[in-house]
């Protein structure tokens, strides 16, 4: 008699899609929609060779951090769900579907909120599911054994919905420095404010005792909540002294629409540092 052993191979795709890898596009990376409309788009293109068996459901969750500033994905905050969670307002059309080799997927949502909610934005993650259905691999195993392959690949990006005035931004309450080889850690412990996440960018600028710029680095950056966040600079070659360090926090991001970002004035914090 012959067995067959089926093994789901599971490939998630946070945020950003790899484009080597990914056997859907999606976009945007970020679905944002507001009380003017309550709908919103998603595009979903199949780029394989093979047809693809897609499902679409919702998963509530934000970036945070761990003490390091290290970014990690929160899932499990209830008392986050109750307040913020639009996974009972939201509907999608279609939900599940097949998509054909090369061909593309116009997917609406609607949000229906709850009557007399507050303003602000409130959110979700949008969780795209793809399994091609011919993807099936045989691997030969013992006699009369064969274990089956499924590759299912999963794709997670974040959908906001904005309910009348929203406003947000972030004050420092104080910045952690670390040394370590050729590196500055910087750990900035953001008290974010407003209703809405703050979603936008973090830069870093060293400047030396003359006003000089040596150093400078950005990145994309959020705060949901309170959360710390981390950001280096390379000071290989930089001399032994005191310098001066600038953050600068924007609600400006080069993949998302201003229109699309709550705004704020840009935050500035100058610290001194010592490099050894």
């Amino acid at each position: 008699m012959k067995y067959v052993i089926r093994f789901a191979c599971l490939f998630f795709f946070l945020l950003m899609i790899n484009p080597l890898t990914a056997q859907v596009a999606i976009a945007p990376s970020a679905l944002f929609i507001n009380d003017q409309t309550n709908i919103g788009t998603l595009y979903i293109s199949n780029r394989s060779d093979d047809t693809q068996e897609i499902s679409i459901d919702f998963v509530f969750g934000y970036p945070s951090a761990d003490g390091f500033g290290n970014t990690t994905m929160k899932y499990d905050d209830s008392l986050a769900f109750e307040k913020y969670a639009i996974n009972d307002w939201v509907r999608v059309f279609p939900r599940s579907f097949v998509l054909g080799p090369r061909q593309q997927q116009t997917v609406r949502f609607q949000v229906r909120p709850q009557p007399q909610i507050e303003d602000g934005v409130y959110w979700t993650r949008v969780r795209i599911a793809a399994n091609p259905q011919a993807q099936e691999i045989d691997v030969p195993a013992e006699e009369g054994v064969t274990t089956r392959i499924t590759f299912r690949f999963e794709q997670v990006i974040a959908a906001l919905y904005r309910k009348g005035q929203a406003t947000t931004g972030v004050v420092v309450n104080k910045v952690d420095v670390q040394h370590e080889e050729d590196r500055m850690i910087l750990l900035p412990h953001l008290e974010r404010t407003g209703n809405a996440p703050f979603i936008g960018s973090m830069t870093a600028l060293l400047y030396d005792s003359q006003g000089n710029l040596v150093r400078e680095r950005q990145s994309t950056t959020t705060a949901y909540f309170d959360v710390i966040r981390r950001i280096e600079l390379d000071t290989s070659g930089v001399p032994s002294g005191i310098y001066r360090v600038e953050l600068v926090f924007e609600t400006r991001r080069g993949d998302i629409s201003p229109t699309d970002l709550v705004q704020a004035q840009p935050v500035r914090e100058f610290i001194e540092v010592n490099i050894p």
